[in-house]
């Protein structure tokens, strides 16, 4: 009979295994178990490694996935359960997995090794103790936590002190000794202002025996201005905050404004939940200022391709999916993006509900276009910011309430009397042709064959008797209204609009339009432009995703008598990037007699409207820069989303409506489901994600590997948290007793007794705890490659304290930046922009500041949760060669001259002190020495490039070795 089933399963298999993920080999016997074996610990990492590569989400062979406790226990396609609760004798998962023939085994033998006993083992117990299933840990809300009995009562100086010494005592391992005050002020330094101490700061704390002498020194830091610029840094990777707008034309982009609102955010402290909800919707605040707007830069900070001949609608969607994951991956650590062509591979996260999720951001006005509207004009003078957003809001109410006054007027089509075409004429090779709408019985015109840019048409229209126009209504439509909902079409510019009245007796005149409206009542460009000559006018640009209406205003009453046409001249002068055609390709025309039109030229419309232009005169004498900011389309021209089948955004699938995945809280349904419900739903404080990722990143920049070493992933194919419930300790102290303030959490991290370890590693950690997982140790860290450049400006005396504005060009090696198509040129900045800190130098995407790029910054194309560190010698070739690096060690040995000791020796022991924090040793100083005493020998007078470094030996020498001391690992380490 088992021969016989094998032979019957090769035809119905069920899989158990395919591409296991990298682990620890398994134990070749079985170790004791524990009493009771939980999902999360023991079963779902057996599951991850051996299992959801053929079990998983995207693929589901056999029928069978073990992502899901529903499918896991339910039949699978052999017609056997893989899972029996209680009786692992009938659960088919132990049998196969527990296969000696390798060629039943599962999982196969061409996918992975075999579990070892362990493991069987595990599934076994599991299986008889009723199967119990749990969520992944990081979707179970944070659970509140007493922090632990420990028995060196005296070591803690925080709660968060017990967890730690309490897993080291269980390992029977003591903490490391207390780093000393000098050590200390220079790893906090860095890590809260990014910069390092000065001489007198080193001096003064030194001097300190206060009781609260730390604490001076956290609170002192927390409160500068420097705090904003530091951690700053921080949130323009995970931006990807860039001066260019990416891909390989990379133009510039001003969003330095962005850049600008988060150092202010960040030195006030606003709450993280603000802090949050601003970014992803602040645009939606019912009484959102400038700052407000700006902070949505956020999510403008996604790539613009303004190449020729790429489809604006391809390159809108990847923004909009940028921003979708870039959302998880900053507020949940999860690789969100998997889920685009596929179920999650190893997290309950259901196709489908990519792009629930995605809808929420598809509504966005923004749509790939070279002029990157919708923009906010911000201020120079930070002062006119409360003034220019009353005017911006008073903008906004006036043209809403002048669209809403005659929305019923326009769309009330018992108002408008269709209109014949008589005859359709086009410039170029476009073609129109004539037809009767099968909807609504409405003529219209359509384009035929091939459509030429800069299109004009002629249009000869007929009533059925003598009217008496007010206005005319034109409405656009697309080819396929239903297609278009899911496939825009390109869209069209009307830049301008003529109109004759032909009498039959072979008269004609001209009559005008004083006054335009849309369906749109801010649109991207005005519909009254359609009246002058330019490129503005009224508009679907550049793709038309469902039928658009436009009503022009006569300025006087066009009389039409009985015979006589309407004559429309509609110019397209146009193009989209790449030339391609914004021409009107489907349209109807009817007219209307109402008296009301008349009537807005005049009274209370008119006052409005005079009104409206004086706050627009106003708002435009404020001197500013157009920065993007999101913003949302109005629901009747809104997006419609659809899943994209196997993630291609050509095929569309089933339509969806904005949500969030179920093994999630829900939406809050006090508004409607979009960008501000769900930037409330991630700090509503029941979201499991948010508030362990936060604290998990500030806990990694300071002790350079977080709780959960894959920060960017929380999911089950990342790594579990080292001290887990101390990340849930922290994560519910953040968003509740600190009310989501970052400063008083790290002043909690920081002034505790496992910050202040010294970072030697004790031997018996060395081998055993390499990583510093257990926290047996303080922190070492390397400086981030703002902080390289920063350290080398300050301590040269260079470091310019200028604060905000727009990036500046710090020099740079000749020939790196050759930018193609836009042929901008790096302009070396003069005078103090010249030594700014590092967060105000210009970022292009393409072609990154050299220095920060070999010290790890990312080109920022993308979200950078985490950056990796690398340890190569082009590090130690740019702080020996680069030019910016030169200048700083020639600034430092002339500073050592005029302010350190007056012999040579000493001068060098004052060098090392200022870049290291530390005093000099005695070996080092004897090598730096010898040093100095070598390239004094080396000196030609005749060579330029020694005697501009120095009109001396010594000087030059004195130079070399600064330059020398820091490319030490001590000078760049806190």
């Amino acid at each position: 009979m088992a021969t016989t089933f094998k032979l019957a399963v090769l035809v119905a298999p069920l899989v158990l295994g395919c591409v296991a993920i990298a682990g620890e080999p398994s134990d070749a016997s079985a170790a004791e178990l524990p009493e009771v074996v939980s999902f999360n610990e023991s079963i779902r990492p057996i599951f991850t490694k051996n299992c959801m590569g053929c079990h998983g989400g995207p693929k589901q062979a056999a029928g069978l996935s073990l992502i899901y406790r529903e499918s896991a226990l339910d039949e699978a396609e052999s017609g056997r359960h893989a899972i029996v609760p209680g009786k692992p004798d009938e659960s088919y998962l132990v049998e196969r997995v527990a296969d000696t023939d390798s060629d039943f085994r599962m999982p196969p033998a061409d996918h992975g090794p075999a579990l070892s006993d362990r493991e069987v083992a595990l599934l076994r117990k599991w299986i008889e103790q009723g199967a119990k299933w749990e969520e992944h840990w990081s979707f179970i809300p944070p659970q509140p936590v007493t922090p632990p009995t420990v028995k060196n009562a005296e070591w803690p100086r925080e709660p968060l002190d017990r967890f730690v010494l309490a897993k080291l005592e269980a390992k029977d391992l003591v903490p490391s000794a207390e780093v000393d005050r000098g050590e200390w002020l220079r790893r906090v330094t860095f890590d809260l202002i990014g910069l390092p101490p000065t001489v007198a700061e080193v001096n003064a704390f030194a001097e300190d025996t206060s009781a609260d002498a730390y604490e001076k020194v956290v609170d002192r830091l927390l409160a500068s201005s420097k705090f904003g610029e530091r951690w700053a840094a921080v949130w323009l990777d995970l931006s990807r905050y860039a001066d260019t707008m990416g891909y390989e034309k990379d133009p510039h982009r001003d969003m330095w404004p962005y850049r600008d609102w988060l150092i202010r955010a960040l030195n006030a402290d606003i709450p993280y939940d603000e802090f949050t909800i601003k970014q992803l919707a602040g645009d939606l605040l019912p009484e959102k200022a400038i700052e407000d707007r700006v902070a949505t830069g956020f999510h403008r900070n996604t790539q613009n391709n303004t190449e020729g001949g790429t489809d604006d609608e391809e390159f809108r969607v990847a923004a909009v999916m940028d921003r979708a994951s870039t959302t998880w991956q900053v507020w949940g650590a999860t690789t969100f993006g998997c889920v685009q062509c596929h179920a999650h591979p190893y997290d309950p996260i259901k196709h489908e509900e990519y792009y629930e999720f995605l809808a929420l951001f598809d509504d966005s006005r923004d749509a790939d276009v070279g002029e990157e509207w919708p923009w906010v004009a911000v201020p120079l003078d930070t002062d006119k910011f409360d003034e220019a957003s009353r005017l911006d809001r008073e903008i906004a109410e006036l043209k809403e309430h002048r669209h809403q006054s005659v929305l019923s007027l326009a769309t009330d089509l018992e108002r408008w009397q269709p209109l014949a075409i008589a005859e359709a004429t086009s410039t170029g090779q476009t073609r129109l042709a004539t037809r009767v709408d099968p909807g609504t019985g409405a003529m219209e015109i359509v384009t035929r064959g091939t459509v030429s840019n800069r299109s004009m048409f002629t249009i000869s229209l007929a009533t059925r008797t003598a009217t008496s126009a007010t206005a005319l209504r034109v409405d656009v439509l697309p080819k396929n209204v239903a297609e278009a909902l899911k496939s825009p079409e390109q869209g069209f510019v009307l830049t301008r609009l003529r109109a004759w009245v032909d009498t039959p007796d072979g008269q004609s005149k001209e009559v005008f339009f004083c006054d335009a409206i849309s369906d749109d009542a801010h649109p991207q460009m005005d519909p009254l432009d359609v009246s002058n000559d330019n490129n503005q006018g009224w508009a679907a640009y550049t793709k038309i995703n469902r039928p658009r209406w436009a009503v022009f205003v006569f300025a006087e009453r066009a009389e039409i008598p009985a015979g006589a046409k309407l004559r429309l001249q509609m110019k397209h002068e146009r193009d989209a990037e790449g030339s391609s055609a914004l021409v009107i390709n489907r349209a109807q025309f009817s007219l209307s007699n109402d008296p009301a039109w008349t009537a807005l030229s005049s009274g209370e419309f008119a006052a409005a409207k005079a009104k409206l232009q004086v706050r627009i005169d106003a708002r435009n004498s404020i001197k500013s820069v157009a920065m993007p900011v999101m913003a949302e389309l109005p629901a009747d021209i809104a997006r419609e989303t659809y899943v994209f089948e196997r993630g291609n955004w050509l095929s569309k699938g089933a339509h969806v409506t904005a949500g969030t995945p179920e093994v999630f809280p829900p939406l809050p349904t006090d508004r409607p489901a979009d960008r501000l419900a769900m930037a409330r739903w991630l700090v509503s404080g029941e979201h499991p994600l948010t508030s362990r990722v936060m604290v998990n990143r500030l806990w990694e920049h300071l002790f350079g590997i977080g709780i959960v070493e894959t920060s960017e992933d929380f999911g089950s194919s990342g790594t579990p948290p080292s001290h887990p419930e101390l990340l849930d300790y922290l994560a519910l102290r953040f968003q509740n007793e600190h009310a989501w303030h970052v400063k008083p959490l790290l002043r909690e991290l920081v002034l505790s007794a496992t910050y202040r370890q010294t970072s030697r590693v004790p031997r018996e950690l060395a081998a055993d705890d390499p990583q510093n997982r257990l926290l047996g140790r303080g922190p070492r860290n390397r400086l981030t490659a703002e902080m390289v450049r920063d350290q080398a400006l300050q301590v040269s005396g260079l470091l310019s304290d200028k604060m905000f504005g727009p990036s500046v060009m710090p020099p740079q090696p000749e020939g790196v930046w050759r930018s193609v198509y836009n042929g901008s040129t790096w302009k070396t900045a003069t005078g103090e922009d010249r030594y700014r800190r590092a967060i105000y130098t210009y970022w292009k995407r393409t072609s990154g500041y050299p220095s920060m790029m070999t010290f790890d910054a990312p080109s920022r194309e993308v979200c950078t949760v985490r950056r990796v560190a690398t340890n190569t010698p082009l590090q130690a070739l740019v702080t020996l060669n680069d030019p910016a690096f030169v200048e700083c060690a020639t600034a430092l040995a002339r500073r050592a001259e005029s302010e350190g000791p007056n012999d040579t020796a000493g001068r060098i022991g004052w060098i090392y002190l200022v870049l290291t924090g530390e005093t000099i040793r005695p070996a080092t100083a004897t090598e730096l020495l010898d040093l100095f005493v070598d390239v004094t020998t080396r000196y030609d007078a005749n060579d330029e490039s020694m005697t501009t470094l120095g009109a001396t030996p010594e000087q030059f020498a004195l130079v070399i070795v600064a330059n020398t001391i820091q490319n030490l690992d001590e000078a760049l380490t806190k």
